[in-house]
């Protein structure tokens, strides 16, 4: 019977992977991806030293297609700390044009509690810094927030986790800090019918988001794990932007507060001590009525390499 279970759930996260063509992306910032918020894979090997990449590659609003290429090195400095460092590039192309250029740097330490039992409770703290101020340019017009690498804010990000081999319970918060973008996207200054698609994202002020995950983690083999979940995501209030040809005010964005809700899946093969490749996908059940952040995802594949040494 555990041997049917274990290959049904398998079956349930392929059948989820190929229907993400079908839905949208987890409306994510950034931290659900990073330290202790990740979903957690079959790794528990304390290694000193990780050095991880990411080539997802998906389509976003628009059909706009995106590379999200990504390199993390994690540091284990004892059993009780660590340190993240992730780096992001990204290139856009769509009926608007196209975008290349890195996106953000992450920075993030977690401190594991002393164990109790089996259970383990950790806690993180991070910051994301931009390489680029959210405005890249096709043609000389700034490109909507679907085009860009960064969202051009300087971000903080705090979470806590609390794990075991099986189970994974999280929660995170992320909050601009440094005001709006330098994005100066208005649709009516292109003379296309297609800008106006998108939603208007000049100077464009992003509300702060919080987390909550729950992951199940089951093992198929000695070298195949699969891990399944939901992923909720609150987008704290109404993002802003300024027309100064209607208002020199920030103008809200309506319908673009509120839940995201998702169901994710990841398998993860251990090829040898040092090397393992995973793939990640994730399906939204309730998401918000408008992202002008650019974060929507109708299709999106995630594969990863990790080494350790």
């Amino acid at each position: 019977m555990r041997f049917v279970l274990k290959y049904a759930f398998c079956f349930s996260i392929s059948v989820m992977s190929m229907q993400t063509s079908l839905a949208q992306g987890c409306s994510d910032a950034g931290f659900c991806s990073i330290g202790n918020l990740k979903q957690q894979s079959a790794d528990t090997t304390l290694q000193q030293q990780r050095l991880s990449i990411f080539l997802p590659v998906g389509t976003g609003d628009e059909n706009v297609f995106v590379f999200t290429p990504a390199i993390q090195y994690d540091h284990q400095f004892s059993a009780k700390w660590s340190a993240q460092a992730k780096l992001t590039a990204n290139y856009a192309s769509g009926n608007l044009g196209e975008a290349t250029g890195f996106g953000d740097v992450f920075l993030s330490g977690t401190y594991i509690l002393t164990a109790k039992s089996s259970w383990r409770t950790s806690f993180s703290l991070g910051m994301k810094l931009p390489l680029n101020t959210g405005n890249l340019n096709a043609e000389g017009k700034s490109l909507p927030m679907q085009y860009q690498s960064s969202l051009g804010t300087i971000d903080v990000i705090a979470g806590g986790s609390i794990t075991n081999d099986t189970w994974q319970f999280a929660a995170g918060w992320q909050q601009p800090i440094s005001g709006t973008n330098q994005n100066n996207f208005l649709p009516a200054s292109w003379n296309s019918a297609d800008a106006h698609q998108y939603p208007p994202s000049r100077h464009f002020d992003r509300k702060g988001d919080v987390l909550l995950r729950v992951s199940y983690r089951l093992p198929v083999t000695k070298r195949l794990s699969v891990t399944g979940g939901a992923l909720g995501i609150y987008h704290l209030g109404e993002d802003t932007y300024i027309d100064a040809g209607v208002s020199d005010n920030p103008i809200a964005i309506q319908g673009s507060a509120g839940v995201t809700l998702n169901v994710t899946g990841m398998a993860t093969w251990k090829i040898t001590e040092q090397l393992s490749m995973g793939l990640s996908a994730g399906i939204p059940f309730i998401v918000r009525d408008v992202r002008p952040d650019g974060l929507t995802r109708s299709f999106v594949v995630v594969p990863e390499i990790t080494w350790r040494f």
